[in-house]
């Protein structure tokens, strides 16, 4: 099966999927010098860039793959697959696009930093405004060649809060894309620290790691602080209301342990070994690839 990065979300979601089903993903053992995340694996996995993944499967290259819209709805519109099923179902509001930025240029440009923030805020709230009544016109600017590429109807089809999931079975999925709505734009320690356990989980971390590394490094990541500070300004300026974003003086950063995936295991992000030792396939405690 195809997936668009080793560090990707699609193939930690993809490794997620299958193991629920009881579908070994294989291990990474980087200290052996084995990077193929095939070790023991049920199901091979491997890079595909996204815009060729349908003709990828269509040449029977693979047999199937995860990756973004609207590659997924371009099968469909081809008949040539169908989407079995999305990250949504898998995790519900999982987070998936990141925003990052060199700490030597982030120090370099602090101004210009928060700026590009308030802009990437603004616009995840315009997609979201209305019903996503934005969409249709951010549809035609993403089908445009010089972006996206790929035809309006097959864009739209996920965009504009709805997903088909073979010819003709087009369904309402309000939430499939969420950009601002559920404090989508806000970067919670807790997502970071849920894609470290998922690294450490299949070997790509491949020490076993306290509960205070998975935070510091986090920290180091996410920059909840720099978000407050562009949310506040846009605030000020009355292009957006306080009661758009979360209460900042309260805001530990964390979710509260959250209980909607496919599998029904809790993740707590304050614990993420003990999440760890719940799966049934996985690295988990003091384990090592060998």
């Amino acid at each position: 099966m195809g997936m668009v990065f080793p560090v990707s979300t699609h193939n930690y979601e993809l490794r997620y999927w299958l193991a629920a089903g009881g579908i070994h993903p294989g291990y990474y053992a980087p200290l052996k010098g084995d990077v193929s995340g095939k070790i023991d694996a049920d199901a091979l996995l491997s890079v595909t860039p996204p815009p060729q993944m349908p003709s990828t499967m269509e040449a029977g290259t693979i047999y199937g793959y995860c990756v973004g819209e609207p590659w997924n709805q371009q099968a469909v519109f081809k008949g040539i697959g169908v989407p079995v099923i999305t990250d949504y179902e898998i995790w519900k509001n999982n987070p998936e696009k990141v925003f990052g930025v060199s700490q030597s240029w982030a120090d370099e440009n602090p101004n210009t930093h928060i700026a590009v923030v308030k802009a990437l805020i603004r616009a995840a709230e315009w997609l979201d405004a209305n019903n996503n009544g934005n969409r249709p016109e951010a549809v035609k600017i993403l089908s445009q060649s010089n972006y996206v590429g790929a035809d309006y109807d097959v864009i739209a089809n996920s965009m504009t809060g709805t997903f088909e999931y073979e010819k003709g079975d087009k369904r309402d999925v309000p939430d499939f894309n969420t950009f601002f709505r559920h404090h989508a734009t806000y970067p919670y320690y807790s997502d970071a620290i849920w894609y470290l356990s998922q690294m450490r989980r299949w070997g790509q971390i491949a020490e076993p790691k306290s509960d205070e590394w998975f935070m510091d490094m986090a920290k180091k990541v996410y920059r909840p602080d720099i978000y407050a500070i562009a949310a506040k300004e846009l605030i000020s300026e009355g292009k957006l209301d306080a009661t758009d974003f979360p209460d900042f003086a309260t805001e530990t950063g964390f979710k509260p342990a959250q209980t909607e995936f496919i599998d029904n295991i809790t993740f707590d992000g304050t614990k993420p070994n003990a999440y760890l030792e719940q799966f049934p396939i996985g690295l988990k405690g003091q384990d090592v690839v060998k």
